[in-house]
């Protein structure tokens, strides 16, 4: 058990804890509806301009291209955008999300290159020693398209120099307060037939459906420029929402474990108060304890005192009164002071009764107000005349009675070596059974 000094202060250091993870649950309470609203508000827009990507490459029929629109024959190396946060005391979210980054990697077998998005993404893949080609953190709380503007050049120059052929975004998806899914999702090219479909489709995040039968799409001026100028736009809002997404989620992860870290708190002060008072209560006994053992130390002392000095007082002497008796003469004569009796031989006055083994200083003080301050006179009496007397005085538990009067006969006669030899053969004063 630590010292209940130490308990108080971790109780106090547990409840200043849980005053700033109920701070850190607030906040992120409000940043996760604002997150939450900027969400749904650019989602359904992001499909649909994800739809007409698509439709407009199966309808051109290969008579209008873009090279961000075209599948590579072969695979060589591969580019994954790694979205994470800044900052921790978010759960797992982190974690979920390298750990399918992970597996997406391992279970794709191509050479893979990395952007990160967050300090913590970026820190764990250098660690780990993976080929970081660049890093991007702190960004806006409230990002904007230029915020994402340079990363999402970054990746497209690399597809369009060869450097990588695919280029896929791993984030967290926001599906509602209390649930974030962890996915990678293609980016470039913006095709529905990839390699990675077929090998990690457990992982790859569903595309939104796309509408079937044939579009036919007029160009102004032409299919080029028209092209040129909407496919890149609507390739930064593919990553545009998905860092949106991202931020929604880490907000909601962020509620959630501040939330569990508070009640967690709770929980822990009130274990810690309950252990705390059951110390406290048990101090207090033990200084209960000590007080009462050393009052009947005290008291114990205050009659073997008292004993002594009732077993050592010299015996009364009786004293003639002066008797008047008239003379023949009439006149009246005194008649001389009466001398004390001597004793008899053998006989003994105030004898320490607690010489006899099992007669201890409150049975002695009992005997000789009842009268029996001698070991002649205890020895004189029976078993039933001195539970009576003991029973008379209040104390009922009185075993070693039966023996009582034998060794108060050897002691009255001087005998103290007989007298010795049968304690030493008692047990409390009692004949061992």
């Amino acid at each position: 058990m630590p010292p209940l000094k130490e308990v108080r202060n971790r109780i106090k250091s547990i409840k200043n804890i849980a005053q700033i993870t109920r701070a850190l649950e607030a906040v992120s309470a409000s940043r996760v509806r604002r997150a939450q609203a900027r969400v749904l508000a650019s989602r359904a827009y992001a499909e649909k301009a994800w739809e007409i990507l698509l439709n407009i490459q199966s309808a051109s029929g290969g008579t209008v291209s873009h090279p961000l629109l075209t599948a590579r024959e072969e695979i060589k190396n591969v580019l994954v955008v790694v979205l994470t946060s800044d900052r921790g005391l978010a759960g797992s979210y982190n974690t979920n999300v390298l750990r399918v980054v992970e597996r997406f990697e391992t279970r794709f077998g191509k050479p893979t290159k990395f952007v990160t998005v967050g300090r913590k993404g970026r820190d764990t893949f250098i660690r780990s020693g993976a080929n970081v080609i660049a890093e991007f953190s702190d960004l806006p709380a409230e990002p904007t398209i230029a915020s994402i503007s340079p990363i999402a050049r970054l990746a497209i120059d690399a597809y369009m120099s060869g450097e990588v052929d695919e280029v896929f975004i791993a984030y967290t998806d926001f599906v509602n307060i209390l649930a974030q899914r962890p996915v990678v999702r293609l980016w470039l090219p913006l095709s529905t037939n990839i390699e990675a479909n077929r090998v990690v489709s457990d992982l790859i995040k569903e595309l939104p459906p796309v509408t079937e039968g044939a579009t036919t799409y007029d160009y102004e001026p032409n299919a080029a420029a028209v092209l040129d100028e909407i496919v890149p736009r609507f390739t930064e809002l593919q990553l545009y929402q998905a860092l949106l997404e991202a931020q929604a989620s880490e907000h909601a992860a962020r509620m959630a474990a501040m939330r569990n870290a508070t009640d967690n708190a709770k929980q822990l002060t009130a274990d810690l108060t309950l252990e705390y008072n059951k110390a406290r209560q048990a101090t207090i006994t033990n200084e209960i304890l000590d007080i009462v053992g050393g009052a009947s130390a005290l008291q114990a002392s205050l009659d073997a005192l008292a004993a002594e000095i009732l077993g050592e007082a010299p015996a009364p002497v009786a004293i003639a009164k002066p008797v008047s008796a008239n003379g023949a003469n009439g006149e009246s004569k005194e008649t001389p002071q009466a001398k004390p009796e001597k004793p008899k031989k053998g006989a003994s006055k105030g004898d320490n009764l607690t010489k006899v083994e099992g007669i201890g200083s409150k049975m002695s003080k009992a005997l000789v107000e009842a009268g029996i301050d001698t070991f002649a006179k205890l020895a004189e009496k029976s078993e039933d005349e001195l539970h009576a007397i003991i029973k008379a005085a209040g104390m009922n538990l009185a075993p070693s009675i039966p023996t009582w009067a034998e060794q108060a006969r050897l002691a009255a006669s001087g005998d103290w070596d007989a007298l010795k030899a049968l304690q030493d053969e008692l047990d409390g004063g009692r004949r061992p059974q």
